[in-house]
């Protein structure tokens, strides 16, 4: 396959949930569109860094999770850096990358071979013609 879908990373954004909306206005800022978000993330950093929405240790944080062209990826860190810097002290934000052998944008047209004998049980359970 040479549709460019390969040589892709992706890269796990953890934040305080209360920097969301300033680093999804970030991201409008650079013009980068791939993410997703998941929030109410509860995390623990350390004995004292604990953001699992109690009393005790209050607010969560969130995940976004970006993917991004291999030959971007330092651009994007260098990017990811400075957003942090631009963050007051106490808040915590890390990254993880990972690599992805593939990424499929559109599984109909993708070149694999369905199981013709799941797909019709699917398509009468669900009644779908």
């Amino acid at each position: 396959m040479t549709d460019g879908h390969y040589n892709y990373k992706m890269i796990f954004v953890n934040i305080n949930e209360s920097q969301k909306a300033r680093l999804e206005d970030f991201f409008d800022e650079i013009k980068f569109y791939y993410y997703t978000v998941q929030k109410k993330v509860e995390s623990v950093w350390d004995a004292k860094v604990k953001h699992k929405n109690t009393l005790i240790w209050p607010g969560t944080d969130c995940i976004f999770v970006l993917t991004i062209p291999e030959k971007n990826l330092d651009k994007m860190l260098k990017n990811l850096k400075t957003f942090r810097m631009s963050l007051p002290h106490g808040i915590v934000m890390t990254a993880g990358i990972i690599p992805v052998d593939r990424i499929i944008i559109d599984f109909l047209n993708e070149d694999i071979i369905p199981d013709e004998e799941l797909l019709e049980r699917l398509k009468e359970k669900h009644k779908v013609k």
